[in-house]
């Protein structure tokens, strides 16, 4: 199969995606937006230096004809744009090869339940896109009923999550440990994630007397905000701002770690949790419907009502006392990642909806 992919080279599925269907002895070329290479996979760069998603958004389209002549020149199989409003509008204007987009979270639900122009141009926007694609390739159940209601039929969609390389991300040996005092948070500092709740709620954590240190590993326009909001709070010698990290040091930052937090005020299924849940340590997240079939509040995680700081810290509090849910989550959320949400078993799955596809062109052109 020649596969081309309009997506991010810095999302952390592309480089899976990508690598996966090379390893198959697919054909494969990645246009991206963004300027991170991908060792190993031909990619060509279709952006500007320095690339800012918000700023650069009009390279979606026009940037089209030149993808046209790319996509016209390799002859693919099949195009898969993830970010269905951003690269799959790309996609789908520029090919007359079958087209899968995928729905990430924001992408959707950026200004889902607002009125006003933004969300109607984002709903116009998803509906032309999800019409002219093959398929529509989403990660949350969360994500098809939001489809479903903007009129997308039910049987363009597929559910899989990216799912985790659980090689890659796997519990400490020495099992949890009896102290929980390290924080994580690998989210980018943008609106959605909503980074300020979570310092505010280690402001308050803190000035409870809990003793406690968390890493932000994560880059985005609003990190420079943040971090002046951290030393606002008196938070600076408890909170460390990495940026933005390769995605191969995470596995061993998450095994540092002995609690994940994400305050996401909407997402797909997140990477970051499976990781977080795959690598034994216990997922502290909003209450939000992507995260309700992977979190079931006390049992393997903890929920927090969103934009609430102090349901946040009530809730880490719980968190870095209870050793029994710690050891509980440690022991059965691996399992559960591995059951669900195991990338190599999910990538097959994928596969499988792509070749389908391909195959189904390639009857109809003859």
């Amino acid at each position: 199969m020649r596969l081309l992919m309009v997506a991010h080279s810095d999302a952390p599925w592309t480089p899976h995606y990508s690598r996966y269907f090379k390893a198959r002895g697919d054909e494969v070329l990645v246009v991206t937006f963004a300027p991170d290479r991908i060792e190993g996979i031909e990619t060509v760069f279709m952006g500007v230096e320095p690339f800012d998603f918000r700023k650069n958004k009009r390279l979606f389209l026009t940037r089209v004809p030149r993808v046209r002549r790319i996509i016209r020149a390799f002859r693919p199989d099949l195009v898969y744009a993830p970010y269905l409003t951003s690269n799959g509008m790309t996609a789908v204007l520029s090919s007359k090869s079958p087209v899968i987009v995928a729905a990430r979270g924001g992408d959707v639900f950026e200004h889902a339940g607002s009125s006003g122009p933004r969300q109607w141009f984002r709903e116009a926007v998803v509906r032309f896109v999800c019409g002219r694609a093959a398929m529509v390739h989403t990660v949350s159940q969360g994500l098809d009923n939001e489809l479903m209601r903007l009129g997308v039929p039910v049987g363009k969609l597929f559910r899989i999550p990216v799912g985790v390389n659980v090689e890659q991300f796997h519990p400490r040996e020495e099992g949890p440990r009896k102290d929980a005092t390290r924080l994580v948070c690998v989210r980018r500092h943008q609106r959605v994630y909503d980074i300020p709740t979570i310092l505010h709620a280690l402001a308050r954590l803190r000035s409870s007397g809990r003793r406690f240190t968390c890493t932000m590993a994560g880059g985005g326009t609003r990190l420079e905000m943040h971090k002046a909001l951290a030393a606002e709070l008196g938070l600076t010698d408890v909170v460390t701002f990495l940026g933005h990290q390769p995605h191969d040091r995470l596995p061993a930052l998450f095994r540092d770690s002995d609690i994940y937090i994400s305050a996401s005020l909407s997402d797909g299924t997140a990477s970051s949790l499976l990781e977080a849940m795959a690598s034994g340590i216990l997922p502290v997240v909003s209450r939000i419907r992507a995260n309700g079939p992977w979190i079931e509040h006390g049992v393997n995680g903890l929920l927090f009502e969103t934009g609430r700081p102090e349901s946040l810290a009530e809730v880490l509090a719980t968190a870095m006392a209870d050793g029994d849910l710690r050891r509980r989550a440690f022991r059965e959320n691996p399992r559960r990642v591995d059951q669900d949400g195991n990338m190599a078993k999910n990538m097959d799955r994928l596969a499988a909806v792509f070749e389908e596809v391909a195959f189904r062109s390639r009857c109809q052109r003859r």
